[in-house]
């Protein structure tokens, strides 16, 4: 009856789906009808009962630590539903038979140990027997299954496996147990309170294609017994699964299942195939968690029928959500950040995956696998810890432990495991393994983990010893957790440590291992060839030689191994198998094989490898090609043969390309795919490339693993197949140079990326601040390119370094990719996260000493380009497209290219080469005076770099001179310290107190060490566990871990402590003029240093504490050996006083710094100068560890930072180091005008070239006359009716209070310098003491120099224009204006004679060195020399103009004069005349005779400086540099020093010339600058209150005076008869530019006013602050409205119309309407200034395309115009970059 309903209604069905799905449809109609019909054929037609249930399938009882839940899907019964069919042939019978394999109950059980497992039963058939029971139903009853299973442990966690719809099933029930909220709690929320892992077997969380016909068919079937259930309306209900998918990612956010993994099928059912997958792909996917596909059809998802590959990539997943769960381990935060710090040294693959072949084959190596897990399972105390399984290349090493490793996994024992091999990426790098183990240790415990980041805290794995890395990852850790794992110790597995790229190192990881065993609860398998046998006598250590093993063993395990092989082989014969493999050809086989397993795995690989028509021949070659007979054999002979014997098969059928491909695949840093390696080695045509690449492979895969996937790596399966391909007397014909095979692969990957850079390197993308996430999203980069990228340059170093000669012709490839694609080069290694890899790469390639000198040179270009763009780089990787060319020389390589598609110029700023200044980094003080960066120093790794002044502390990272952190700390720094690793730093303050700081999160510690005194010395030792630190009277220890005092040892001595040894145990002592090595432990003296002659300045001790660099007074550096105390080497070079002094990391080189402006590099051993850099004054220095860097902080709070290294050129002085804080533009646009920070000068350059003009010196006439002190420390000016000095040593000016009633025309230091002389239009002449007092305002300042009246002597009657002290101090001369020349006993502080004759003003005198004479020149165009004693005139000269200066030489029987005509004449006391030397263009200021009398140095009007022979009565060298008068000049050693009226001090060298130091005396530097809008005129606001008016063309000045502060803006108005200034007195005046008076005025109580500007109307002014508020004065009403309120401050305002105008911020340029007070963005022909942002983004808005990006953080001010812009920067450099027009 039920088959006639169901034949009847079958056509009626089916014409209904035609109907409603169409008619192509109709197979699939059909195809799913036929399949209704047979399943009413094959069910049971009486129906049965199933009852939800739960059977358990495994319990391992006590041990178990999670429940493992398998629900099944749709139309299955248990327990069919799970198992697996496993077909064989009866061996009696020879009939196949069918074996049901429950892998549930059968393999589960020891993949997961510690699980009870457990199958849920329900009613889920669909068609026939169904009930009418939902989702919702099934859900419930699974839920009370189990909680009836699990009374006793509700908070076990749970496993679940569920097939298709129990997938859902399972989603439901945790649904449910989340909803169930009651109180009491129901049971059912145990369930989803514990912890849970769920793997989805193609579970349908999208529903499925295929449901409405289930609909139908169920429909069609409910007649015959049929139920229509929920089941099937669900799976169609995509608006319900929706439902049911929220509400359980709702519950997975809030619940605790850990994982999830979801398996989708790749197959279609045999009867589905018109609809596809049943469940899709995308229908599987979660949407959370990992995915893996599964290589079968939807029904055989949840069947397996023994451990094949499928189960395998099964369990792999499986166990990723098992592990969790049995071993909590650490939480997924602490994991992820473990793995984060762990990252850079973790390689991915080398650890045992169940998804790669290399088990034993069954039933062989036993012996040794029972030996191993005896071993692994031994509790016993005293057994050895560590196995060292031994064996020569190929027995099977590998294999054995990849067994073991399974074993120990199925049992959950496995710790962690690494697989070191020279042909996979990075796995033979010492340096990565225990980082890796560490990582897969911290994840089976939260208290390992815990342990690993609190080791890591501090220091980074990169700059760990091997040691260092062992004890505080492996032993450190594992220590702490001493639990066994269900009373098992975890195994450690490390396999072919031979392989390892340093074997020296092997030893020591053995030795660490021994060492550091006992107490840590670990077990160590370790395997390798035999290297050494030194450590067999070890306790701990257990070894097994597998060379050892008898052979009639190893014989019988390769026998099992090939009769099991050619075994399956022989079943792909079938019918034509005949016999085949006979005993005779095993027999063969395993002969040649003994005792190397490889070779027999490699035979049956390459017998296997091709057609079966091919299988019995390729076996017999292999058989007759044997060695011959009476050859030397070797123990590799066998396996060369056959390697040999396998690349002459493949190379027959594709020679072409065999030797390509292989050459690549043997020396590629990472596994290449086919893909991959046929771009690189076809590139012109891939396609055929691809298909070239795999047919050669595909021949070799006895020796090449190749995937089916053409996008996975191809991996060499054996090591010992490159190492025969790269010795030459294994493979002979076959041999592969590896050279030649870098070069190779370096010119592929060069070509790759030539063909693939030049490609859109932007991505599509229009943003270019798009950030570096957002171009990762967007970016795809091919495998092939990455590996090129990342790669080649590895491969161009081993070319050269194991071959320069052979590698010689990619030296024009590598220049030209330098040249032309660096910039896209460096962006795709951004994007691709290795920008660090590709700044180590360039560091590498550059230092390679087999690289030609073009190739390093381009490497360090590219390098330092790197190094430039880093914030870039890390952060915005597009902008290196706009910023290349403000990173590089002008005469760069790279920038020639680049420069021809640049829109931007620039011509002034950059450098012509690369220089040896790295950069200039800027630290600003908050007090006058502490701008002395006091102390620098590097982190022990040279990655960072710290430095203080008095008052500020600043730390920043050398890639990149990227700031990381400013503090300030509340106090007066003595001296810092930072620890090795960077992340700290440390300051000892003068008041006595220590503060240490984090530099990322600036928090800071207060140390109490309890110190009176100064802290003068600091450092971190042990680890940077302690700080040792040293005051005036002891050396104390303090524990930053414990935060305790551990020592307080009091010295023998008192003094400073200058510096300590590395390891904290000697220190250095300043007493008493000597200097003392001490033991730092005990205080004691170790030796005393003694400097006869000459004051010690100071000290440094090299870093291991054997030798120490002593700075004495005499400008030289004496090296002593610190035991003997004997002076092994003195240093001379320096021409000023040295300030510091620091050894390189290795104690050979040291560094210094002096105030001649110098820092030189000098050899240690024989005490020469090896580099001398110019720059900045060396305040203090420090040595990078590794040698490359030096660093050194100047006087105005900057940090230089040097490369030391060969090859670049070394900075210039300028006249102006300092930061350039004031910029005008002329209206034309053709010359920029700028001042420096402190300085008078305002500088010139022509916009166009960047060529410097002569400059502006402001303040030009008001320095009267100018004197140098004896000893050449003080600097005297005499300034209207005030004195100022200058100490050159610390760089300071000095305003003197008092001063006289008129006018001071002459001034004189005693020769002590102790007092200093005046003399005055008012007639008198003072005598001061220079006293040095701390100011009583500003505590922890250095003493300053001040002036106390000793003595005002009065008698001439007109002005005093000469002075002179006697060499002895005791006597004083003066010339005046009233013609007489006075002497004065300052003994008996009275006038002892007056000298007469001169007939007009007196304008030089001076001693003879003998006291007994005295020299006067005059007006009167006569020199005179007088007797001191008797007051008569014994000698007198009569020239033809003004003697201007005149002095004895050094032996007083010598007379040089210089006269206003410019001559200088130099003549004997008793011959007469000696010479008349003529070259001056101007008067001659200043003369003075060397120390031997035989030169003369003279200072003229005409600015220059002038050396003159005297025996040759000719001029020696002219020396120029001044801009203004000489005054006043001198020698020095080798030096001459010069001081002019254009307010700087000089130092020149004697033999060259060259200009040594310049130091700027003057006081009040340049704060502002306008010019007129004809470019006239210039106003300048200085810091001494004073408004400049110069005429620009004449240098003709004039000077306002009103203000009492700094004028920090000024401004013309528009006809440029008004002048308008702001000062920080709080005041806004208005002058009357003709009139030079005051017009207007206007007090403000407000000290953030920042600029000021008029408005087209004179009338009203506009003011900025720095709160961003704009406020306008009307000048006639005196009324100020607040008008516009901007988002940060205000940098400068400008009016552009009537009512716009042009506001600057950090930010951007903005124009305001003034009557709307709205910004405007559409004002005619105002939109057009270049424009430089906050982010450093230089472009015109009239055309936004051109733009460039310069590093802002350099920036200081800035102006513009519509062509160019012009950045003052803190180097003192001036960036011109001007707009080009390309067309």
């Amino acid at each position: 009856m039920r088959l006639q309903v169901f034949l009847q209604l079958s056509p009626i069905a089916l014409a209904i789906i035609v109907y409603l799905v169409g008619s192509e449809l109709f197979i699939a109609g059909a195809t799913c009808i036929c399949f209704l019909f047979l399943q009413y054929l094959l069910l049971d037609k009486q129906g049965t009962e199933h009852p939800s249930r739960l059977h358990i399938l495994f319990d391992p009882k006590h041990d178990t630590l999670v429940d493992v839940v398998a629900v099944q899907g749709l139309g299955s019964t248990y327990p069919y539903t799970w198992e697996g069919k496993k077909e064989s042939i009866n061996p009696q019978t020879r009939k196949r038979e069918v074996d049901r394999v429950m892998w549930l109950k059968e393999f589960l059980p020891k993949d997961l140990p510690a699980a009870r497992i457990m199958a849920f039963e329900y009613n889920s058939k669909w068609l026939y027997d169904a009930d009418f029971q939902g989702l919702h139903e099934h859900a419930s009853a699974l839920l009370n299954a189990l909680v009836d299973q699990r009374r006793e442990s509700p908070s076990r966690p749970i496993l679940f496996i569920g097939h298709s719809y129990g997938g859902l099933v399972i989603k439901k029930a945790l649904i449910l147990s989340r909803k169930t909220k009651t109180d009491p709690p129901d049971p059912r929320q145990w369930i989803a309170d514990a912890e849970s892992g769920i793997v989805f077997l193609g579970t349908p969380h999208q529903g499925s294609n295929h449901a409405t016909f289930a609909l139908i068919g169920s429909f069609i079937y409910r007649p015959l017994g049929g139920n229509y259930t929920d089941i099937l309306k669900l799976l169609s209900d995509r608006d319900g699964l929706v439902e049911l998918d929220n509400d359980f990612k709702e519950v997975l956010s809030g619940g605790q299942t850990k994982q999830t993994v979801c398996f989708y099928e790749t197959k279609g059912q045999a009867w589905s195939w018109p609809l596809g997958l049943l469940v899709t792909r995308a229908s599987a996917r979660l949407g959370m968690g990992s995915e893996a596909p599964m290589e079968c059809n939807h029904n055989d998802m949840n069947k397996f029928s023994d451990r094949n590959e499928r189960y395998k990539r099964f369990i792999e997943e499986v166990t990723r959500v098992y592990e969790p769960l049995v071993n909590p381990g650490a939480n997924k935060a602490v994991r992820e950040e473990l793995y984060k710090r762990l990252s850079d040294r973790i390689v991915h693959g080398s650890a045992y995956s169940s998804t790669n072949a290399g088990g034993c084959t069954a039933e062989t190596c036993e012996t040794i696998l029972a030996n191993l897990m005896g071993w692994a399972y031994n509790s016993d105390p005293n057994q050895a810890k560590v196995y060292w399984l031994t064996g020569m290349a190929g027995t099977g090493k590998t294999t054995i432990a990849y067994t073991f490793c399974e074993r120990l996994k199925q049992d959950g024992i496995l710790g962690a495991s690494f697989f070191c091999s020279t042909i996979a990426n990075d796995t033979h790098k010492m340096d990565y393994v225990f980082p890796t183990i560490a990582n897969a240790l911290g994840v089976h415990s939260q208290r390992v983990a815990d342990a690993l980041l609190g080791a890591l805290e501090d220091t980074k794995v990169a700059d760990m010893t091997l040691k260092d890395t062992f004890t505080a990852l492996i032993s450190g850790p594992a220590s702490i957790d001493r639990s066994p794992f269900h009373g098992r110790t975890r195994i450690v597995v490390l396999d072919g440590f031979d392989q390892v790229e340093d074997r020296s190192r092997v030893e020591a990881l053995f030795s660490l291992i021994l060492e550091h065993i006992d107490g840590v609860s670990l077990k160590f398998f370790i395997s390798s060839r035999p290297l050494f046998d030194k450590l067999d006598e070890a306790t701990q250590l257990l070894r097994y030689n597998l060379d050892s093993r008898l052979e009639r063993d190893v014989r019988k395990d390769i026998a099992l191994y090939v009769r099991q092989r050619l075994g399956l082989l022989a079943i792909r014969l079938g019918d034509k198998r005949e016999g085949w493999p006979t005993e005779d050809q095993v027999d063969a086989v395993v002969g040649r094989a003994t005792p190397l397993f490889i070779y027999a795995a490699t035979v049956c690989a390459y017998v296997g490898e091709r057609s079966n028509s091919q299988i019995k021949r390729r076996l017999q070659a292999v058989i007759d090609n044997a060695p011959v007979k009476g050859s030397t054999q070797t123990p590799t002979s066998k396996v060369d043969a056959l390697y040999a014997q396998i690349i002459d098969a493949a190379s027959g059928e594709f020679n072409n390309d065999i030797k390509d491909i292989l050459g690549l695949i043997i020396v590629a840093r990472d596994h290449l795919s086919i893909r991959s390696i046929a771009s690189l080695l076809f590139p012109s045509d891939r396609a055929d490339g691809e298909s070239r690449v795999s047919d050669a492979v595909s021949s070799l895969r006895s020796v090449l693993s190749v995937p089916s996937d053409q996008d996975e790596g191809i991996k060499v399966i054996h090591s010992s197949f490159p190492d025969f391909l790269t010795d030459r007397d294994r493979s002979k014909e076959h041999y592969y140079k590896r050279s030649e095979c870098h070069r190779k692969a370096a010119t592929n990957c060069l070509h790759l990326m030539e063909a693939l850079l030049d490609k859109d390197g932007t991505w599509g993308l229009q943003d270019l601040d798009a950030s570096l996430v957002d171009v990762q999203n967007r970016a795809d980069i091919s495998s092939e390119l990455a590996y090129a990228c990342i790669h080649w340059i590895s491969h161009v170093i081993e070319a050269y370094h194991l071959e320069a000669v052979s590698a010689m012709e990619l030296e024009s490839d590598i220049l030209s990719f330098f040249n032309i694609r660096v910039i896209r080069w460096l962006a795709h290694m951004s994007v691709l996260g290795k920008v660090d890899h590709a700044a180590e790469s360039l560091r590498k390639l550059e230092l390679e000493n087999m690289a030609p000198i073009k190739v390093c040179r381009a490497s360090m270009e590219a390098r330092r380009l790197t190094s430039a763009s880093l914030d870039v780089l890390y952060d915005r990787p597009l902008r290196i497209y706009y910023s290349g060319l403000m990173q590089l020389p002008k005469k760069s390589e790279i920038a020639k290219e680049l420069r021809k598609n640049w829109n931007w110029e620039v011509t002034s700023g950059l450098p012509e080469y690369w220089e040896r200044c790295e950069g200039v980094l800027q630290i600003n003080g908050r007090f006058l005076g502490g701008h002395w960066v006091r102390s620098v120093i590097f982190s022990n790794d040279g990655r960072m770099i710290a430095a203080c002044t008095r008052d500020e502390i600043c730390v920043w990272s050398i890639e990149g001179l990227k700031e990381l952190c400013t503090l300030m700390p509340l106090g007066d720094v003595s001296c810092i310290a930072l620890s090795s690793n960077g992340k700290s730093v440390v300051a000892g303050l003068k008041e006595g107190s220590i503060r240490i700081w984090e530099v990322e999160t600036k928090n800071e510690r207060v140390l109490d060490v309890g110190i009176d005194g100064e802290i003068t010395c600091i450092a971190f030792v042990g680890s940077d566990q302690e700080i040792i630190y040293g005051s005036e009277m002891s050396i104390g220890r303090y524990s930053l871990k414990s935060s305790q005092r551990l020592a307080d040892v009091k010295m023998e001595l008192t003094g400073e402590c200058l510096s300590f040894s590395r390891d904290g145990r000697k220190a250095l002592l300043e007493s008493g003029g000597c200097i003392n090595v001490i033991n730092a432990e005990t205080g004691k003296d170790i030796t005393m240093l003694e400097f006869p002659g000459t004051r010690v300045l100071s000290a440094a001790l090299s870093r291991d504490g054997k030798r120490v660099a002593s700075i004495l007074g005499d400008y030289t550096i004496r090296i002593s050996d610190v035991q003997s105390g004997i002076e092994e080497a003195q240093l001379v070079g320096h021409q000023k006083e040295v300030r510091c002094v620091a050894f390189s990391g290795d104690d050979k080189r040291i560094v210094s710094g002096s105030f001649d402006k110098t820092i030189r590099i000098w050899n240690v051993s024989d005490g020469k100068e090896e580099m001398r850099l110019k720059g900045g004054w060396g305040i203090s220095v420090a040595y990078s560890d590794d040698g490359r860097r030096v660093a050194s902080g100047d006087d105005f709070e900057r940090v230089w930072i040097w490369s030391v290294e060969p090859g670049l050129e070394e900075r210039q002085p300028s006249a102006d180091q300092c930061v350039v804080t004031s910029l005008a533009l002329s209206s034309d646009g053709q010359r920029v005008f700028y001042a420096h920070k402190g300085g008078r000068r305002i500088r010139i350059r022509n916009v166009a070239d960047g060529m410097e003009e002569r400059p502006l010196i402001v303040g030009r006439d008001h320095m009267n006359t100018i004197a140098i002190s004896n000893n050449r420390k003080y600097v005297a000016m005499a300034v209207g009716n005030e004195l100022l000095i200058y100490d050159t040593t610390e760089r300071s000016t000095y305003p003197i209070t008092q001063g006289h009633d008129d006018l001071i025309l002459s001034v004189a230091f005693s020769p002590d310098e102790q007092k200093v002389v005046t003399g005055s239009f008012d007639k008198t002449i003072r005598i001061w003491n220079v006293v040095k007092k701390r100011s009583k305002w500003m505590l922890g300042l250095e003493p300053q120099p001040e002036l106390e009246l000793e003595l005002e002597l009065k008698g001439h009657g007109d002005g005093v224009w000469s002075l002179a002290f006697s060499p002895d101090g005791s006597k004083l001369v003066s010339g005046s204006g009233d013609n007489t020349i006075r002497i004065w006993n300052l003994q008996t502080r009275s006038h002892m004679i007056t000298l007469k004759g001169h007939t007009h003003t007196v304008l030089s005198v001076a001693f003879s060195p003998d006291n007994q004479k005295v020299v006067s020149g005059s007006h009167d165009k006569t020199v005179r020399v007088w007797n001191v004693e008797t007051g008569e005139e014994e000698r007198k000269q009569i020239y033809n103009s003004s003697v201007m200066s005149a002095t004895f030489s050094s032996n007083s029987s010598k007379i040089a004069c210089g006269c206003s005509d410019a001559t200088i004449h130099v003549w004997d006391l008793e011959g007469g005349k000696l010479a008349i030397l003529e070259g001056h263009a101007d008067a001659v200021l200043s003369i003075a005779f060397s120390s031997d009398d035989q030169k003369v140095v003279s200072g003229s009007c005409d600015t220059t400086v002038r050396l003159w022979d005297l025996m040759a009565g000719r001029e020696e060298r002219r020396i120029v540099g001044h801009m203004d008068s000489v005054a006043a000049v001198t020698f020095q050693d080798d030096s001459v020093l010069s001081a002019s009226y254009d307010d700087t001090y000089r130092t020149w060298c004697v033999q060259t010339g060259e200009q040594q130091a310049i130091q700027d005396v003057s006081t009040g530097g340049v704060c502002s600058i306008a010019l007129s809008s004809d470019n006239q005129f210039m106003v300048v606001g200085l810091e001494d209150s004073t408004i400049r008016i110069l005429d620009v063309e004449t240098g003709d000045e004039k000077i306002l005076k009103g203000h009492t502060g700094a004028v920090t803006s000024v401004a013309f108005s528009c006809n440029n008869q008004k002048i308008l200034s702001l000062s920080r007195d709080k005041t806004v005046q208005i002058w009357n530019l003709e009139m030079r008076k005051e017009e207007a005025s206007l007090n403000l109580d407000n000290d953030s006013l920042w600029s000021a500007t008029f408005s087209p109307d004179p009338k009203i002014v506009a003011l900025g602050d720095r709160g961003g508020t704009i406020w306008f004065w009307n000048v006639e009403t005196g009324q100020v409205d607040k008008m516009i309120q901007l988002p940060d401050l205000c940098t400068s305002i400008t009016f552009i119309t009537d009512i716009h105008l042009v506001v600057r911020s950090h930010d951007k340029i903005r124009i305001w309407n003034v009557e709307t007070r709205r910004e405007d963005e559409n004002v005619p022909g105002t939109a057009v200034f270049p424009i430089l942002t906050r982010d450093g983004w230089i472009y015109s808005p009239s055309n936004p395309n051109i733009r460039c990006w310069f590093p802002h953080k350099n920036v200081e001010t800035v102006v513009s115009n519509t062509s160019c812009i012009i950045i003052g920067l803190w180097s003192g450099d001036v960036l011109i970059v001007r707009l080009i027009q390309r067309t």
